[in-house]
């Protein structure tokens, strides 16, 4: 018994992913890309440009599963073409990854914006 509890546990948790938490990283790209062309969410991927190139996660549906089952597959896309599907482990560890590096420009970004209106102010008296 406990390894359908184990089982039970990891499709609430995949299940998680598509359903709360790539809505809400999703949400919060589409927030950030508002104020620069470095994230860009569309569709049904988040992609992030740094100098190194750009990095996407993307949800599809898992098309081998019928067509009234909602069940998504991540993967991870590189500017260079590379495409690495992720399984649960890996997709909570990239998404995680993607959220806090999207937190951390939205800081960065609000920073910046505090420092520009500053300098505007400054310099009308």
């Amino acid at each position: 018994m406990v390894g359908a509890g184990l089982t039970s546990q990891a499709q609430q948790s995949w299940k998680d992913l598509e359903t709360k938490v790539f809505p809400d990283i999703y949400h919060l790209a589409t927030e950030i890309g508002k104020q620069t062309d470095k994230v860009v969410a569309k569709g049904s991927a988040i992609s992030i440009t740094t100098s190194k190139g750009t990095v996407s996660l993307e949800q599809r549906r898992d098309k081998t599963k019928p067509e009234n089952v909602k069940h998504y597959e991540y993967f991870l896309l590189a500017s260079s073409g590379k495409e690495i599907p992720l399984r649960q482990m890996n997709a909570h560890r990239t998404l995680e990854k993607f959220q806090l590096k999207l937190l951390q420009l939205k800081e960065q970004l609000a920073e910046s914006q505090d420092d520009d209106v500053e300098r505007l102010l400054e310099s009308l008296f």
